[in-house]
C-alpha cells in the first residue's frame, strides 16, 4: 500500500503542425506510453531532407530505448546498465547513421540533412526521468504555476547570452549542435526527479520563436485543468503570431 501511495504516474499529450509559412512538416514526434518515452525531433529547415533526418532520429532513439527497457526487465545482466548511458549511446549512434547517409549522398561535413532532438524517458521505479537534447528544441518545467527552461539551447544565440551579450547579437537559428551534419555530437543527458503535479513541456523552436515564455506560461495556467488542450492551444497561438515554422509540442504530466 505504501508503494502504491508513493507512486508517480505520467501521461502525455502531443501534436505537430506544419505552421502557416512552410509547405510541409519536417518535425516528428513519438508518444510511447508503454515505455513512458516521449521524443520530439525538428528537421533542420533549409537543409536537404530535414523530415527524413527527424524521422530517423525519432525512430532510432525510440527503438533503441524501447529495446533497452524490455531487456532490462528480463535480463539480469542489464539490470545495472545506466539509462543515461543508454540514451547517450542511442543519440550518438543515431547521429552517426544520419551523418553516414549524408556522406553516401556526397555531402561533406556541415552539409546535408540534420535534426534537433529532445526527449523525456520516465523511469517509474526510480521516480526519475532521463531528459535529453541536441539543438534548440527545448524542455520546460511547469510547476506551481512557474515555468523554467531545463534544457540549454545549442545555438550561437545562447553562447552570446552566456558571454554576457558581448559583440553583435547573432541570428536565433544558427545551431552549434545537431544530429547529422557532423560525425560526432555530444548530447545533453540528465537525470531529472519526477514531482507530482509537475508538467514537462517539450517543444520545437516553431513555438518558442513565435510565442514568448510569458505567453506560454499564460496558456499553461489557463488550461491547467485541461492538459490535453494545451498542445493545440499553443499551436494556435504560434500560428496567430505568424506560424513561420513547423510547430511541435509534447506535454508530459506527472500525477
Amino acid at each position: 500500500m505504501l508503494a502504491r501511495f508513493l507512486s508517480i504516474k505520467c501521461k502525455a499529450y502531443g501534436l505537430t503542425d506544419t505552421g502557416r509559412a512552410r509547405n510541409h512538416n519536417e518535425d516528428n514526434i513519438r508518444l510511447n506510453p508503454e515505455n513512458t518515452l516521449f521524443i520530439l525531433a525538428d528537421g533542420m529547415g533549409g537543409h536537404q531532407a530535414g523530415e527524413v533526418a527527424s524521422k530517423m532520429a525519432a525512430d532510432m532513439v525510440e527503438e533503441a530505448l524501447t529495446k533497452h527497457n524490455h531487456s532490462s526487465k528480463t535480463s539480469e545482466s542489464d539490470v545495472e546498465f545506466s539509462e543515461v548511458a543508454a540514451v547517450t549511446t542511442a543519440v550518438e549512434k543515431t547521429n552517426v547513421m544520419i551523418n553516414q547517409a549524408n556522406k553516401e549522398r556526397g555531402l561533406l561535413d556541415g552539409k546535408g540533412m540534420g535534426t534537433t532532438i529532445v526527449g523525456c524517458w520516465y523511469l517509474p521505479e526510480k521516480k526519475m526521468s532521463v531528459v535529453f537534447n541536441v539543438g534548440d528544441s527545448r524542455i520546460y518545467s511547469y510547476y506551481k504555476q512557474e515555468l523554467t527552461q531545463i534544457s540549454t539551447d545549442h545555438s550561437l544565440l545562447q553562447l552570446w547570452k552566456d558571454k554576457c551579450f558581448e559583440g553583435e547579437k547573432p541570428s536565433a537559428n544558427i545551431l552549434t549542435k545537431a544530429l547529422g551534419p557532423y560525425a560526432e555530437v555530444a548530447p545533453d543527458v540528465t537525470l531529472y526527479p519526477a514531482k507530482k503535479g509537475e508538467r514537462l513541456l517539450l517543444c520545437s523552436d516553431g513555438l518558442t520563436t513565435m510565442v514568448s515564455d510569458e505567453n506560454i506560461l499564460d496558456a499553461l495556467i489557463k488550461y491547467e485543468k485541461k492538459p490535453d488542450k494545451i498542445p493545440e492551444q499553443l499551436i494556435i497561438e504560434a500560428n496567430l503570431a505568424g506560424g513561420e515554422d513547423n510547430i511541435s509540442i509534447i506535454l508530459v504530466e506527472f500525477s
